[in-house]
């Protein structure tokens, strides 16, 4: 197929999910890449001298609608990757009208879509970069007991001020975690890493430590846009990442986790801190049962998660539909 790739505008770690979309599109497809910022008159250019059958973006927010709105009226199918569903929902439920193929990485947000009656949804998480995310030897650097990265959400400042309040384990936190916890941070048990880290860095904390803790992001935080109230079903694509490198993950519990992993074979979850506490005493007693299930989790992952099989199965449906 010919595909041309509209970038999102967003950076940081858009900028790599888009890389390696790109790059395992162009294994098996004609790709070209676009920067919206080019302006329309840019982009007529390249799609009459291209001639894509389908257009590709993610996100959605910052494309201009009249750019989605010309490619649909030449024939060329609009495809969008909502990757930050539900909470951004108050845009994406305007949005996916316009594009001719949806896909989420939500099964709550994919509901919504189908009962509005767009007739193309369909769900698709985030996937995994195996060359990013691989088992490697740390000797020593970054280890820890439980680590968490991410933006320090509310839910998660309590998880953690739980655990350095209920436990004798050292913790590492990697995000923007210096000022939710102030008051902890001469803790001897408390390890802060602060700021963004690129992909290959968060790959070197997750092999570093015993237990990865991975929670989601609240579907009502203020700074959300998600006045419907849809809460996420599914889990985050971080879950993937860390499988990938075959380290132990304890995971929040999530409707959609059965559709992926195996429950205490192949991922460890829980659903309140008595659960969390008592799996990650377990969990650290035990580290044989920890590494067959890490290492059951990578082979999932690698069959079924990567971000080459994601974009077979988006390339899959399109060509279905348009059968």
């Amino acid at each position: 197929m010919k595909i041309l790739f509209i970038s999102s505008g967003y950076n940081g770690i858009y900028d790599h999910f888009e890389a390696w979309i790109v790059q395992e599109l162009g294994k098996k497809h004609e790709v070209q890449y676009f920067q919206y910022k080019n302006g329309h008159r840019t982009l007529q250019t390249l799609t009459k001298s291209f001639k894509p059958e389908a257009v590709i973006t993610m996100v959605g927010f910052k494309l201009p609608i009249n750019m989605v709105q010309w490619l649909k009226a030449n024939h060329i199918k609009t495809v969008i990757w909502f990757t930050e569903d539900p909470y951004f929902m108050d845009q994406t439920a305007e949005l996916s009208r316009h594009y001719d193929f949806v896909f989420t990485i939500d099964a709550a947000a994919l509901e919504f879509y189908i009962k509005d009656g767009h007739t193309h949804a369909y769900q698709l998480p985030l996937g995994t970069e195996p060359e990013i995310f691989k088992p490697k030897e740390m000797e020593g650097k970054f280890k820890s007991d439980i680590c968490i990265v991410g933006y320090p959400y509310p839910d998660r400042v309590k998880y953690i001020q739980f655990l350095l309040q209920n436990t004798p384990y050292n913790i590492r936190v990697v995000g923007n975690w210096r000022k939710p916890l102030y008051y902890y941070q001469n803790n001897p048990k408390l390890i802060i890493n602060e700021g963004w880290f690129k992909p290959s860095i968060a790959a070197d904390f997750y092999n570093s430590s015993k237990i990865i803790l991975n929670t989601h992001r609240p579907f009502n935080l203020k700074h959300n846009q998600n006045r419907l109230g849809i809460v996420g079903k599914s889990i985050n694509n971080r879950t993937f990442d860390v499988a990938a490198c075959e380290a132990f993950q304890l995971i929040e519990f999530k409707e959609d986790l059965p559709n992926h992993f195996v429950e205490d074979e192949e991922i460890a979850a829980f659903k309140n801190n008595e659960e969390m506490l008592k799996k990650i005493d377990y969990y650290l007693q035990n580290e044989v049962e920890r590494q067959r299930i890490a290492a059951k989790a990578r082979n999932r992952v690698l069959k079924e998660h990567t971000f080459e099989k994601r974009l077979d199965k988006l390339i899959q449906n399109i060509s279905n539909a348009s059968n």
